[in-house]
């Protein structure tokens, strides 16, 4: 199931691997779609707004999950393209043995959150019960995610993209099913959908261990003689994966600090922004999944010593990502209203999601470059760089935002700050790009 991306063309290379990443975007975001479609409609709009003002909160708490899967794909790609086959065993290992010691610190932590989501966020009265009840719920279910992401980028890491299509597809039907009983057929609401959430990450990590198992045994965790845990290694990931997760956190604080200013406009702009990013959330999945292909094929190509191959990837995905996006800005800016209309929204808050999508796939242009860009530093191990890229963007989101606030532009500041903080982050992350500093960032060396 290995795919080397070492050779051959190098666009055929990361669009074959892209391709089932999509698929499996697709899923995961299809069913957490399916979540606020059938708590909209059948549970009615607060209960919507409750889970929708903590999209910020859950995408800090996820990035967590994805910050190590990430790391460990990156440092077993480069031990892959170098040919170390008994340091990717150790990685591995030791990597799946971490997940499970890491989610149990950040499950405890999470459980005492009612200050942020009570306190910080400003969540209505008629919404807090709601929202306290989903992320304590969803909390619990942490140690699933931490589990599917290392393994997924054990799997990343070998070029293997296709499993994931099986355990979100595992995933899905499980969530939706689930999601229809538990909301309609028994009537607990909130506590249903994330209920249903929460179990179908379960059946994605068994999956997603069941095929690790069946298809690469020498790495399987369920194998006692694979349970190795090297502290090397284990630094190694560190190394790739704190500066990942520090940009990321820091993306998704800016994210949290904006949901309080949102929540500061009313129900309307809670509503609206809250169906804006269930749609941004398909928007994404080309961006997103390039950027992924991009780190394991620079991962891979660097550990084999061809930079030249990885600067010719990244302008074919680049093109790619461009020509995708617009197609996307253009069918979005024609659909809004339909789009958004599904979540059962007033119409106001119809209104203000309308404004804020056209703008943000306008500006998604320079996104998705910056999105490729990430991409190659990442898996080359330069990831400092983009890092401070989203601590700046995120000074620049926040800040701008809430100067605006006080004007007439009033919640209209919300999306008006994303292009001066979108544009400035591709500039930071082309940059070092150009610089070719990355070429010196190498994990590993050639077998």
């Amino acid at each position: 199931m290995d795919h080397d991306m070492t050779t051959g063309r190098e666009w055929k290379s990361i669009l074959f691997f892209a391709l089932p990443l999509m698929g499996s975007g697709l899923l995961q975001t299809m069913y957490s779609f399916a979540d606020s479609v059938i708590v909209g409609n059948f549970v009615g709009e607060t209960a919507f707004g409750a889970i929708g003002l903590l999209a910020s909160l859950i995408m800090l708490v996820n990035m967590f999950c994805t910050s190590l899967g990430n790391g460990v794909s990156i440092v077993v790609s480069q031990f892959y393209g170098a040919g170390r086959k008994e340091d990717v065993r150790e990685t591995a290992d030791s990597a799946l043995m971490l997940s499970g010691m890491v989610a149990v610190v950040v499950t405890l932590c999470l459980l005492l959150s009612r200050p942020v989501i009570s306190g910080f966020l400003r969540t209505p009265e008629d919404m807090l019960g709601y929202s306290l009840q989903y992320f304590r719920v969803y909390a619990i279910g942490l140690l699933f995610q931490f589990v599917y992401q290392v393994a997924y980028g054990i799997l990343r890491a070998h070029g293997d993209s296709r499993g994931a299509m099986f355990f979100l597809l595992v995933s899905a039907v499980l969530n939706v099913g689930l999601d229809l009983l538990f909301v309609i057929v028994f009537h607990w609401e909130v506590l249903g959908a994330v209920s249903a959430t929460v179990i179908s990450q379960a059946g994605a990590a068994a999956a997603c261990l069941a095929y690790l198992h069946r298809h690469y045994p020498h790495l399987s965790p369920l194998n006692p003689a694979n349970r190795i845990f090297r502290p090397e290694k284990i630094r190694l990931i560190r190394k790739i994966s704190i500066p990942i997760l520090c940009q990321s956190s820091v993306l998704c604080i800016g994210f949290i600090v904006l949901q309080r200013l949102v929540n500061s406009f009313g129900a309307a702009s809670i509503e609206g922004y809250a169906a804006m990013q269930k749609v941004e959330s398909f928007i994404h999945i080309i961006p997103g999944t390039l950027n992924s292909a991009m780190a394991s094929f620079t991962g891979q190509n660097m550990g084999a010593g061809k930079p030249d191959r990885v600067r010719r990837g990244f302008r074919s995905t680049a093109l790619m990502a461009l020509g995708v996006s617009a197609v996307i800005a253009a069918v979005m800016i024609a659909f809004d209203r339909p789009f958004l209309s599904v979540f059962g929204i007033s119409e106001e808050g119809l209104k203000r999601g309308c404004e804020h999508l056209d703008l943000l796939v306008i500006f998604m242009l320079a996104n998705s470059v910056y999105t490729v860009a990430a991409g190659l530093l990442q898996g080359a191990g330069d990831v400092k760089i983009t890092a401070l890229a989203s601590f700046v963007n995120l000074f620049i989101r926040v800040g701008s935002a809430y100067l605006m606030a006080g004007t007439s532009i009033s919640y209209r500041c919300i999306w008006l700050s994303l292009p001066p903080a979108w544009t400035t982050n591709l500039l930071i992350n082309l940059a070092r790009y150009l610089s070719g500093a990355w070429t010196k960032k190498t994990l590993v060396t050639k077998a």
